[in-house]
């Protein structure tokens, strides 16, 4: 809880009276007035190993998940932008790959006790480059408290699934320390059904295998009351064979890549506010090959940010900030090295002239070598319709103004990288309402938020007018709009049952203005943006023991510009039980899950065959010891 004054100011003549207010919520929260926060379910993850980030975006929210395959590539993307247009941030660093300007979700195990947060909309004056359609909000805070905890967990499943997981922590009040490693592996060869064959037979995946191994560490040292310095660390090293597509042939595709990423921060009181020093080193390796043959990628990041926070008013917050980037490119496709710089300027400002009303004005204004992105503004507000004892009706809204440079694959890429390429430069406009209620055991959550987005000189890969290959182009202007609800409810009652359920919904038109045969201008949703997206999940727990149910739905989904092809709709769903037992300081948790429970065939991108039904069970053990 962050307040905005410690203590009331005395009136001022002819001046009116406005009570100090308390912020409460992570760093950029505090500065999102007016937009759709989402806070995703680590619990979930902890209690269902073998599920990545990117399951419990696809299970639990209305984004759409691209997946070539079970362990392979996944992307995830909001409003109907693409993977490029998300920005994934890790304790404030954003941790996109400058080759490719996304991240890869199959690439990024949650480490420990981490917080995830899911912002929906354009925030390009809080998050930079990138964060057109939303961004995702990897965090891990300091906790002194004292504690001692180890978890062990192991994991086996169909198709040679193995997940061993171990994390720990530790704290006295003045150093804390967590600890987490992962080894996740795959053999993957599970039978589909050939589309692409007379009959749709029924074929053994190959070349599908992965293993993955992970570890993360951070350690937080208290130095005064008024100070802490923290150290993160965050390595993960993934060997993938890349699964051919449906009737194409086989050509032993492999990639291995390997993310280092190191951090240090310090944060302290000075001149009446907190200010923070960040400093980071981020190595990333991607090396893929086919028959033998490699492409080679590696990237060194530097990154450097100083922010100062202050309390101006009881109810006005000011932080100002700047932060610096360097990349260093050794790609083979580039024919020889590059590096870049990147600088940007920031201010967020938080008022709360109302006790019912909050409102959020952010620029940035950023600095990138051989570009002029844009000064990116943001403006947002909430304000309580009504208050009362069972519930709050809240009116949200924003505007926000976003950015995107083209990555060093769309300036270098040989063939086919164009360095006069134009930034992509994006309005954003939402409004919304959120519902919280609260009577006796029943607790819930409702948000309903209508967005519009527009983004000029999107960026897109597509062949070249010499043909041979494939070039990035700037496309005039892509228009979208649509709907979002979200709904989460819990009833605990008396006698320890405790029933929880959600559901999301996604409404998304995407669209580009396009010609068709009879050279007629038409709007043209873009490819892999369906425009219905609905997961609803349900869990039921008593005296040790859970059982839940998830599904989606994701409609039709077009696979070429002229929306002249497309993929087939379809629904998904997975059971899990468990049971927990605890005695004195131990907990053993034992796990059974079914995925994708009515053993649907589908297509999340074309021609990708994804697994049947399919089973695992896992067995937790975990001591704790606590004042």
């Amino acid at each position: 809880m962050i307040p905005l004054a410690s203590h009331a100011q005395a009136p001022m003549p002819d001046s009116v009276l406005v009570n100090p207010i308390e912020i409460t919520g992570a760093k950029y929260t505090r500065f999102a007035a007016g937009t759709k926060l989402e806070a995703v379910d680590t619990l979930l993850l902890q209690r269902q190993p073998g599920l990545t980030l990117a399951d419990v975006l696809q299970q639990r929210s209305g984004l759409y998940l691209k997946s070539y395959g079970n362990g392979m590539t996944a992307t995830v993307a909001f409003r109907g932008t693409t993977a490029s247009h998300t920005a994934v941030l890790w304790n404030g660093f954003n941790i996109a790959l400058p080759t490719l300007g996304l991240s890869d979700f199959a690439l990024l195990p949650p480490a420990a006790h981490s917080l995830i947060t899911l912002q929906h909309g354009p925030s390009g004056a809080l998050h930079g480059s990138g964060a057109i359609g939303g961004a995702v909000l990897l965090e891990n805070p300091a906790d002194f408290s004292p504690n001692q905890m180890v978890r062990v967990q192991q994991q086996e499943g169909s198709f040679g699934h193995h997940r061993t997981a171990v994390s720990g922590n530790y704290g006295n009040g003045r150093l804390a320390l967590t600890s987490s490693f992962t080894r996740t592996s795959a053999d993957n060869n599970f039978k589909y059904r050939d589309l692409t064959q007379f009959g749709q037979p029924w074929q053994e995946q190959q070349n599908a295998a992965f293993n993955q191994n992970s570890f993360a560490q951070e350690v937080h040292l208290k130095l005064s009351p008024t100070q802490h310095l923290s150290v993160r660390g965050w390595w993960v090293k993934t060997h993938r064979q890349v699964q051919p597509p449906m009737g194409g042939a086989n050509n032993n595709a492999q990639q291995d890549d390997e993310n280092l990423r190191l951090m240090t921060e310090w944060q302290g009181q000075i001149a009446r506010g907190t200010t923070t020093v960040k400093a980071a080193y981020f190595k990333d390796r991607l090396d893929y090959s086919e028959n033998g043959h490699p492409s080679l990628s590696t990237v060194n990041t530097w990154q450097g940010q100083l922010e100062h926070e202050r309390t101006l008013l009881p109810n006005l917050l000011l932080q100002v900030g700047t932060e610096g980037q360097l990349f260093k490119a050794e790609v083979s496709g580039y024919g020889d090295g590059q590096k870049e710089n990147r600088y940007s300027a920031y201010a967020w400002m938080r008022y709360d002239p109302l006790e019912k009303l909050q409102i959020s004005l952010n620029v940035r204004q950023a600095w990138v070598d051989g570009f002029n992105p844009p000064v990116t503004p943001t403006l947002g507000a909430n304000f309580i319709l009504s208050e009362k004892e069972a519930g709050t009706l809240t009116l949200k809204g924003n505007v926000s103004r976003s950015y995107r440079v083209p990555t060093l694959n769309d300036r270098y890429w040989r063939p086919g990288g164009n360095p006069d390429l134009s930034p992509e430069s994006g309005w954003g406009y939402e409004a919304g309402l959120a519902h919280a209620f609260q009577q006796n055991q029943l607790t819930s959550q409702t948000e309903v938020t209508v967005y519009r987005l527009k983004v000029q000189d999107w960026i897109q890969w597509q062949p070249s007018v010499t043909g041979g290959y494939s070039e990035p182009v700037n496309l005039q202007t892509v228009r979208g709009h649509g709907l979002e609800l979200d709904t989460k409810w819990k009833y605990a009652s008396a006698r320890h049952l405790i029933l929880s359920g959600g559901a999301a919904y996604g409404y998304t038109i995407s669209e580009q203005v396009l010609p068709n045969a009879h050279a007629e201008l038409q709007d043209r949703q873009l490819f892999y943006v369906p425009k219905h997206k609905v997961a609803g999940y349900a869990e039921a727990r008593v005296k040790g023991w859970w059982l839940a149910l998830d599904g989606t739905f994701t409609s039709l989904r077009y696979t070429d510009q002229d929306n002249d092809n497309w993929l087939d709709p379809y629904a998904l769903a997975n059971v899990s039980a468990g049971k927990t037992i605890r005695w004195s300081a131990f907990e053993a948790q034992l796990m059974a899950q079914v995925q994708n429970l009515a053993n649907t065939t589908y297509q999340a991108m074309a021609y990708r065959a994804m697994p049947p039904r399919h089973y695992r069970i896992s067995l937790a053990l975990q001591w704790a010891k606590r004042p």
